[in-house]
């Protein structure tokens, strides 16, 4: 509400805020596609190498996939929703087809900023999703592009933290958060540092 000139002491300053809010998040949505939220290389093929395996590890198989981001929920649903086309909205919900090869069905629970009761850096999205996965957080292992999710991972008391460097911190910002175990430049390096916990 700031942003059209009104300070919080004017009675309408909540509901602008909320209103505009509401269509920042709307036209966000929609401009999620797989060159604007695309998965950086390789994590696709990671997820599916977690909730299914590839046969070459037990150890990565069977994990089950949730997701968090301070963004709104809709934009998390959107995001995994493109980049995997057999998910898409012309694809009837009912459909059992292109469900098994879908990233976006392996997710058991995905929440935003207002879907939770506080976003991160507190830990009560995390919480959330593990209630919906059946998981205690000490048997998360949460992955993170930025402080808040480092913080949130302590806060939620998750079994471990890592810090990827894709995102939009650079390794000298992460590097500060003593949140996060493991810091990875590449999905190789992530996929090792995942398996330690496995």
């Amino acid at each position: 509400a700031r942003h059209v000139g009104l300070n919080p002491e004017h009675p309408s300053f909540e509901s602008v805020g909320e209103d505009l809010g509401g269509k920042f998040d709307d036209y966000y949505v929609q401009l999620v596609d797989t060159k604007t939220a695309g998965f950086y290389d390789g994590i696709g093929s990671l997820l599916v190498k977690l909730h299914s395996g590839d046969g070459d590890s037990s150890s990565m198989s069977g994990v089950q996939l949730g997701a968090l981001t301070n963004a709104c929920v809709e934009y998390a649903h959107a995001v995994l929703k493109a980049n995997c086309p057999e998910c898409s909205s012309d694809t009837s919900s009912s459909s059992s087809e292109g469900k098994d090869n879908s990233i976006y069905q392996r997710f058991s629970s995905i929440h935003g900023a207002n879907s939770v009761p506080r976003p991160k850096p507190f830990g009560d999205g995390i919480q959330k999703c593990c209630d919906e996965m059946g998981l205690h957080p000490s048997q998360v292992i949460y992955v993170g592009d930025a402080p808040t999710d480092a913080r949130a991972a302590v806060d939620a008391q998750c079994r471990t933290a890592i810090g990827v460097l894709w995102g939009s911190n650079d390794e000298e910002t992460l590097k500060k958060e003593e949140g996060f175990t493991a810091l990875c430049s590449t999905v190789e390096e992530l996929e090792q540092a995942i398996a330690k916990y496995l």
